[in-house]
């Protein structure tokens, strides 16, 4: 029987493994299912894991990102009223307010080390 890989880990570099577990925590509504001083590891869909980790040294602030962290929501409501919940929390960096693209309704944040979270409907 093939061994599955389907991608089960989403892993992010952030420079304060403190302030970034409380920032996800905040966002996400969840505790950790694995807690260690370098690496944090959150429930996310299914047997999916949503991860931070700061590595052996300090991610530089200054490089570029390339990728998106998403939060896909049932429907274009979901999104604004989260939006809406967000913009009061002074924790929480809107980067761009919410806009409708070819996908539907979605608005971007950062978190404290600088990656995009994209909050969108669900495809």
């Amino acid at each position: 029987m093939p061994v599955s890989t389907r991608a089960n880990l989403q892993l992010v570099y952030v420079s304060d493994i403190e302030r970034s577990t409380a920032f996800y925590k905040t966002i996400f509504n969840v505790e950790p299912s694995f807690t260690s001083p370098r690496y944090v590891a959150f429930p996310a869909s299914g047997e999916a894991l949503f991860a931070i980790w700061t590595g052996g040294g300090k991610p530089d602030a200054t490089a570029p990102r390339y990728s998106e962290i998403g939060i896909m929501l049932p429907a274009s409501e979901n999104v604004d009223r989260l939006y809406k919940e967000w913009r009061e929390n002074l924790d929480i960096k809107v980067v761009r307010e919410p806009y409708t693209d070819v996908f539907g309704r979605t608005f971007l944040l950062a978190d404290p080390d600088g990656h995009i979270i994209r909050v969108s409907m669900k495809d």
